[in-house]
């Protein structure tokens, strides 16, 4: 992948996620609970799982700091400690494979993996295909080049600028509805840019080819942070995030563990540490509307 020089420090985190486009291959958790400890019994047998005595977790490592790749090419970020997490509590052995967006659902339908675990969005229509357990809280922002050329300061400031997102998802559908609503005022759509992974779209920024990139919020600070781009929009389209299932043990399962990481406060700490607000609603299968609470 020809890759755009930019600041160091923004390269260093665009390189690590750009070596996930398209991959396909499996990488292994390196959490201290790598096997299920002795005298722990797993909480889901062979039945329930791909593997038995381990949680094969797909993810898909394009967003720091959720979910990417190291410089060693190793899964790492707030997603894979809180796998790595669940996967103790159900004395299981954590592993993560990384895997398109676009393929994950299909996956867990067909039995590839035994848990989505990649920030994906709760909605309604989703929630029809497979069982999902929300558990955070995620609005889609907007970063731009720093300094805000285009003086973008809200939604409506995006009339007519050109904004890149990773391959067509939750961020996409929020530009498109907005677009919805900027043709019935009667003003310029946003022009949407589909890049194949979030570090694609942050180089096509860098070189000028788009005006911003749409994501979540935890990712635009994330690429703040090295001062090459800052967040200009927030809060768009607020949603729950849900961890995704294909069979219900596994799914009540974890939301069982996650019960116990909110009680225990292991939850509130993680999520302070990344920046993430916790989902108050119930930890358990959802289906049908649901709060952004």
């Amino acid at each position: 992948m020809r890759r755009l020089l930019i600041a160091a420090s923004a390269s260093a985190a665009l390189l690590l996620t750009a070596t996930a486009c398209g991959s396909q291959s499996s990488s292994s958790s390196s959490a201290s609970s790598s096997a299920a400890s002795s005298g722990c019994t797993p909480k889901l047998g062979k039945s329930d799982l791909v593997t038995e005595g381990t949680l094969t977790i797909s993810t898909n490592a394009t967003l720091p700091p959720m979910q990417y790749l190291d410089s060693s090419s190793k899964i790492v970020g707030m997603r894979v400690d809180l796998g790595d997490e669940i996967a103790k509590l159900l004395c299981l052995t954590p592993k993560f494979v990384n895997i398109p967006f676009d393929a994950q659902i299909p996956g867990v339908q067909s039995g590839r993996w035994d848990m989505i675990d990649t920030g994906m969005f709760y909605t309604p229509e989703r929630a029809k295909t497979i069982k999902l357990v929300p558990y955070e809280i995620q609005g889609v922002a907007v970063s731009v080049a720093k300094g805000n050329p285009k003086k973008i300061t809200s939604e409506d400031d995006l009339s007519g600028r050109t904004i890149a997102v990773e391959a067509p998802g939750y961020e996409f559908d929020t530009l498109t509805a907005l677009n919805k609503k900027l043709k019935a005022e009667g003003r310029k759509q946003v022009t949407v840019r589909t890049f194949t992974t979030t570090a694609d779209a942050y180089q096509a920024l860098s070189a000028g080819q788009v005006e911003g990139v749409a994501i979540v919020e935890s990712v635009t600070s994330y690429y703040q942070k090295d001062g090459a781009f800052e967040t200009v929009v927030k809060g768009m389209n607020l949603a729950p995030l849900a961890l995704g299932f294909g069979k219900q043990k596994p799914a009540d399962a974890v939301a069982d563990a996650l019960n116990t990481l909110r009680e225990n406060g292991y939850l509130a700490k993680l999520f302070k540490k990344y920046g993430v607000t916790a989902y108050s609603g119930p930890l358990k299968v959802s289906t049908g509307a649901i709060s952004a609470k």
